[in-house]
């Protein structure tokens, strides 16, 4: 089975547009390329609406109109008009689902699905206004490349196996969200659940290396996802927020890796967190897991377990000579407490530490030697960084970037915005001649389409689209991957 979301490359082409041109597009300009209403393909059904809420128009190539509802056939040269307060999502054969906001309108442009022959696959959509949610189906995980695109007047979009959300606005249009169309941003809803935390504190560099070996630079407010180690270089530090509110202190010279995570917050019980330290060390403060199942929260080495009970502790892997290092059976290996209970394990043996002892394990041993007192290993540390209890849990407010801050500066009168954000996946934004922009999945994208500023990357996606209930948390069915 194919991993569900790969590489996506959007190239964005940018020419100057007239804004009522969006709003006053013609049937003819709608029609796939090479067609005419007069002069039409046999027609084969591509897909279905599955979904329809209010109001829904669709305006077949030739120009004829009729209202749309759940069932509703696809063909080629289709548009579908969404208007105030409705919402539609769409399925296309190849189990590509599209969910359109209200105010939208969107044509299947070109479309060609042929299971046996992938490198005959074709889907080409116009986004005309409003906005937008994909989650690509075979045809983008399969043959060519190039074969999923999705264009607007402003851009054209080239996706490989991506699940993402775009919005078109029109002068501030985008200021706020409509009454009734707004939620309140939560880690439930898709466009965030797969974000284990963010990066709240940071001085020098920071990275993320995936399971894959890939390594990404972080900013403050970058997504941080399990699975994924995070490395810092000598010199800085890092303070991690998690969704749970669990902070993490990474001093430099540290690397750590969110082995498990995941955080629903209706049910914390049933939520899992897991920390491997595998050099430096690791100062936290535990969140509304350990609160909810201790047993549920779990930091650990190559040597030892340390398993929570609401707790402020500093692990840390040191040398003879006290400084940090790789966390093998080489290390001496210190537990600090401050606050809460902890159960240590290391080979047979347990020992139950509490606030104010530590737990010392010796290079190449697998003893625990508990005292009562904290040696405080990270008071001589080179930016060891402060006590995550003493830094904000601030994983909601990292996670969406407020539009207004966008447009400051902007011509937000005049000329279309383009804001995208990537719930999984890669994407590559070019425009003009600047250099080509990769955006990460947890991140987003502005575009100010009304001058030659070159893309904006956000370390978190627009809040147009985080709190927009159709966008953030679509009623998608189950992907399927491809034969």
């Amino acid at each position: 089975m194919h991993k569900l979301l790969a590489l996506g490359l959007f190239a964005f082409t940018f020419a100057g547009t007239n804004p009522a041109l969006a709003q006053n597009i013609q049937s003819k300009d709608l029609a796939p390329a090479g067609a005419s209403a007069s002069n039409q393909p046999t027609k084969a059904i591509v897909g279905s609406i599955k979904v329809v809420t209010g109001l829904v128009n669709l305006q077949t190539a030739e120009g004829k109109n009729k209202f749309a509802s759940a069932g509703t056939k696809l063909n080629v040269g289709d548009v579908i008009n969404t208007q105030a307060k409705s919402t539609a999502v769409l399925e296309f054969v190849d189990t590509t689902q599209v969910a359109l906001r209200p105010n939208t309108r969107f044509v299947v442009e070109n479309y060609e699905y042929q299971p046996e022959q992938p490198i005959a696959d074709k889907a080409e959509f116009k986004l005309v206004k409003g906005g937008l949610r994909t989650l690509t189906g075979l045809i983008g995980k399969r043959g060519s490349a190039d074969a999923f695109a999705l264009k607007s007047e402003t851009a054209t979009i080239g996706i490989r196996g991506t699940d993402f959300s775009a919005r078109i606005c029109n002068g501030n249009e985008c200021n706020r969200l409509a009454k009734g169309e707004s939620e309140k941003a939560t880690v439930t809803n898709t466009s965030t659940s797969d974000v284990a935390g963010r990066v709240s504190q940071l001085t020098g560099e920071l990275f993320a290396i995936s399971s894959n070996g890939k390594r990404r630079p972080l900013q403050k407010g970058a997504a941080v996802f399990a699975g994924e180690t995070v490395d810092v270089p000598e010199g800085g530090y890092a303070v991690l927020s998690m969704a749970d509110s669990t902070r993490l202190t990474l001093p430099g010279g540290s690397s750590m890796q969110v082995a498990a995570y995941r955080y629903a917050p209706a049910s914390p019980q049933t939520s899992v967190a897991s920390f491997k330290l595998l050099k430096g060390a690791v100062r936290a403060v535990t969140g509304a897991i350990a609160k909810a199942e201790p047993n549920n929260v779990k930091f650990f080495t190559e040597t030892a377990t340390v398993g929570i009970r609401g707790t402020a502790i500093d692990i840390s892997c040191t040398s003879a000579a006290g400084g940090l290092v790789v966390c093998s059976g080489g290390a001496n290996l210190t537990v600090e407490l401050r606050d809460g209970q902890i159960i240590v394990t290391s080979g047979d043996m347990n020992s139950v530490i509490n606030a104010g002892q530590s737990a010392i394990i010796p290079a190449g041993n697998v003893k625990i030697q508990v005292i009562n007192s904290l040696p405080n290993v990270l008071g001589n540390v080179p930016n060891a960084g402060p006590l995550p209890e003493t830094t904000p849990a601030n994983f909601e407010s990292l996670s969406s970037t407020p539009v207004q801050s966008l447009q400051q500066g902007a011509d937000s009168e005049g000329g279309a915005q383009l804001y995208v954000a990537v719930n999984d996946g890669v994407i590559v934004i070019t425009n003009s001649n600047q250099t080509p922009l990769e955006v990460n999945r947890g991140e987003g994208a502005f575009v100010q389409t009304s001058t030659n500023l070159p893309p904006q990357l956000l370390t978190a996606p627009p809040d147009i689209i985080v709190e927009d209930i159709t966008l953030s948390s679509p009623p998608f069915s189950a992907p399927q991957c491809a034969p």
